[in-house]
């Protein structure tokens, strides 16, 4: 396939995301929390109000248990960004102290069916005797929190805790709980929105969506997304194919160092894998 055919076959699919992203979302259903003691959906709509009053209850139990201490608070990207932005303009109205960083952790597959994390930027403050807050959208399995509170650990942090907008009430490991949760939700929802993306999509929306299946891409249009990261890979090697036949070419890149084919200098990454 030639770089044009690539190109013009990745606009379809463009297309084809946003059509099918706004979809998803007109089609949405407000999601509701579960009523604790009778388990079912009797519970407040995450709505942007509801969401904004929430965080404030989390913040004010944040600051009446932790006043002095100073915490570093870790948001998890790309997902916890529009909580964690909120939750921080919260604490900073009320003259909160806190360190703030980011750190990105990824499972393989999208799902964390073997255990294996990859973390690919790590935070950029020391946690040595710190407090720590790890601040997430969503929390399913806790599979990857547990896994990222394992490494977080061997920085010698006082106590490593989660703080999270969304928990999807379910059994786990240990019988563990997220420490700080603004709503639960039944486990098998399927929601959207307040940084919980669709395809990369959706994540900006100020509410959260229970998804409606019925408005899910058909197979048709499944196939086509799924041919996008193979798309963009065969874009990725004729762009450098091109750079090397080029009349006139280095070999020299812009740091310096000698091209080399589909090789990355591993130096230049923060990744640690698990299994």
């Amino acid at each position: 396939m030639s770089k044009d055919e690539i190109l013009k076959k990745l606009r379809t699919i463009q297309k084809l995301k946003e059509e099918i992203t706004e979809r998803v979302w007109q089609n949405a259903r407000p999601i509701q929390e579960i009523d604790e003691e009778k388990f079912n959906k009797k519970g407040e709509a995450l709505t942007e109000r509801a969401i904004e009053q929430r965080t404030v209850l989390l913040a004010e139990r944040l600051i009446k248990e932790y006043r002095n201490a100073n915490p570093v608070l870790i948001s998890l990207m790309d997902g916890a960004h529009p909580f964690a932005s909120l939750l921080q303009t919260t604490l900073n109205k009320f003259g909160y102290k806190y360190s703030y960083t980011t750190m990105q952790a990824s499972s393989y597959g999208n799902q964390l069916t073997s255990g294996e994390l990859k973390i690919s930027s790590m935070p950029k403050i020391n946690l040595g005797e710190r407090t720590v807050f790890i601040i997430d959208d969503i929390c399913d399995t806790g599979k990857t929190y547990l896994k990222i509170k394992e490494l977080l650990e061997n920085f010698g942090p006082k106590q490593i805790s989660l703080i999270v907008l969304v928990e999807k009430v379910q059994p786990r490991i240990n019988n563990y709980r997220p420490e700080y949760v603004g709503f639960e939700i039944p486990p098998d929802a399927f929601v959207v929105g307040m940084g919980l993306d669709y395809y990369g999509e959706l994540r900006n929306k100020t509410e959260i969506r229970g998804v409606d299946p019925a408005s899910l891409p058909s197979r048709e249009e499944q196939e086509l997304l799924d041919s996008e990261a193979s798309l963009n890979e065969e874009l990725r090697k004729l762009i450098a194919l091109e750079k090397t036949t080029k009349p006139g070419s280095s070999t020299m890149t812009v740091f310096g160092g000698n091209k080399s084919k589909d090789r990355v200098d591993p130096s230049l990454t923060d990744s640690f894998q698990f299994n």
